[in-house]
Formats: C-alpha cells, structure tokens, sequence
C-alpha cells in the first residue's frame, strides 16, 4: 500500500478532461513540473495536441480504461459548463452528466490507492448575495443554477467518498481535496460542445482580434483573474498538503476590474476601443483565497502579467 504523499521520482497523474481549456493546461503544467502526465477526454481537438503527454480517449461516464496505469494524483477537472437547455436536456440529466463521471474517477482514485485526489469545482457554487466585500471559504454557497447545483453535488459527493477518512489517517487512503477555481484565464482558450462559452478575457481577444470594441458592464465589476498556467504548481502544493476537510478557495488574489483589463487589450488593438453596455444581474464578489501553510508565499501571476503574455502570443501568432 502506497503511503499518502508524492513519491520524489516518477510521479504519476490523471488529469480528465484533459482535452479542455483547464484540463489542458494541467497536463500541460504537470508535464513541465516533470510528472508522467496521463491525460483522459472524450475528444481531444486535431491541431491542439499534447506532445509528451498519453492521452486517453474514453468516456468517463462508463469508467477509467483498465489499461489506464496506477498513478499518484488524479486531478478531476472533467465537467460539462455548457447550459442544459443547450444541450436539450433536463437539469437534472445535467447534474447526472457531471456527477457519473465524478464517481468514476472517484471511484478509480481509492479503488488503486492513489496518494491524492483534487476535485476542481468552482466559486460558481455562490449566488451573488453569499456575501457583500469578498467569498471566504467559510461563506455557504446557495447558487441555484445548474451549473451551481451540480459542483454543490459534486463536493458533496467527494465529502463522503469511502477514501477520505482513511486520508485523515498518516499511513493508509487516498487524500481528498476540493479545489473551487474563480475567474480563469490563459493560453489556448476555446469553446468546445461541453464548454461553448469562454472567460471575459478571451472574448475580450476575440473581439479585438476582428476590429471590434471591447465590452464592460455599466457597473465595472472587480474579479478575481487566475492565470491557468499557475493552477498544476499550485495544485502539487495542495496535493502533497493534508487535507483540509472543506473545499479550498484556490486562485490568485489578484483583483482588477473589468475595464482594466479590457482597456489594456484595446490599447494593443488598432481602432478598438471600450464601450459600456448595461449590466444584466449581479455579479459575485472575487473570491478570497484560502489561507493554508501550502500556498503561502505561492507566485500568483498578476493578471495584467498574464495578459501581456496572451498578447504576446497573439502577435507573435
């Protein structure tokens, strides 16, 4: 039985959803922190391959291939955003959607005794009036969205897995972990059927990628922005961590508003400018991240850092 931490040589780690924009860029992190990176996926887009990296096709949903190895970390970053309605089905067949494939891997992870297990869910959990200055991780979530609905079940789910209270234990189990992401941003972001929406940033590029203005809300929100390419060092820390016993708040603490970063993307752009359009429903306060003796001192990328890098690549593209 494998004791609970990350072996020091040839680390191991499934990430699913490896075929979509977090998922993605996990593999990729991983791969350059020097893990063996297994990445699993219904699809993987042509022309957007994981070099150095074994990706699996399969879907989640009826289990992790059998030929699919023991590793040390499974990263669950699988999930279907896309609104229910668009897909024609129910929200409860949403909820479904996204918790079968959970319990997979769930199910995989203490099933092979791997050391740890990390549950991406979102700051997507909160409605709007969890809270007025800032989301902490001792705030309750009661976003009623689907969407909310299902990452609520999910973390509720992993909360009782079989693995979890072995975890607690020094010597035996799988260690659990809820991560909860806010705002991301970063390389290669596009819509796919499961996710056909993308972050403000990324419409902000496209729009002024074809000579259009960028658009704000009247009442300039401020954000919390995560640079993708920060998630797999941070997400190694949390994993070689003890569990917390409560869903982590895992991102940068960097806020800006929208306009900030929207008027930077303009400034690179020809002839594009900021126009403001009205705000439509509230928008949730950034959330705070957790203070934990892991992350402490992490180098979060400022979002105005992360967006001359996307810039960067657009020109160079």
């Amino acid at each position: 039985r494998r004791a609970p931490g990350m072996k020091p040589e040839g680390k191991r780690v499934l990430i699913t959803g490896a075929g979509g924009f977090v998922g993605r860029s996990l593999a990729l992190g991983f791969d350059d922190l020097g893990w063996c990176v297994i990445g699993l996926d219904r699809a993987f887009d042509a022309g957007r391959e994981l070099h150095g990296i074994q990706a699996v096709t399969a879907d989640l949903a009826e289990g992790v291939p059998v030929d699919v190895p023991e590793v040390d970390l499974v990263v669950h970053a699988a999930w279907v955003t896309t609104e229910p309605a668009a897909l024609g089905i129910t929200p409860l067949e949403y909820v479904d959607l996204n918790l079968r494939p959970l319990e997979q891997a769930l199910a995989f992870a203490t099933r092979t005794e791997a050391a740890s297990f990390v549950f991406l869910s979102s700051s997507g959990v909160f409605a709007p009036t969890d809270a007025t200055e800032g989301l902490t991780d001792t705030d309750r979530p009661s976003g009623t969205s689907p969407y909310a609905v299902a990452k609520r079940a999910g973390e509720a789910l992993v909360a009782t897995a079989p693995g979890e209270e072995a975890a607690r234990s020094p010597d035996r189990g799988t260690a659990v972990h809820v991560a909860r992401l806010g705002y991301l941003f970063g390389p290669a972001e596009v819509a796919r059927p499961s996710r056909q929406g993308v972050s403000l940033v990324a419409g902000w590029l496209a729009a002024a990628r074809n000579g259009h203005p960028c658009e704000v809300r009247s009442d300039d929100p401020v954000r919390e922005w995560t640079f993708t390419p920060d998630l797999a060092a941070a997400l190694e820390r949390v994993a070689n961590a003890p569990p917390a016993g409560r869903p982590l708040h895992l991102g940068s603490p960097h806020v800006c508003r929208d306009r900030e970063l929207a008027s930077l993307i303009a400034s690179e752009a020809r002839g594009v400018g900021v126009v403001t359009v009205p705000a439509v429903g509230r928008v949730k306060p950034p959330m705070i991240p957790s203070d934990i003796p892991a992350l402490r001192g992490f180098g979060w990328t400022e979002p105005h850092v992360g967006l001359r890098a996307l810039l960067a690549e657009e020109v160079a593209a």
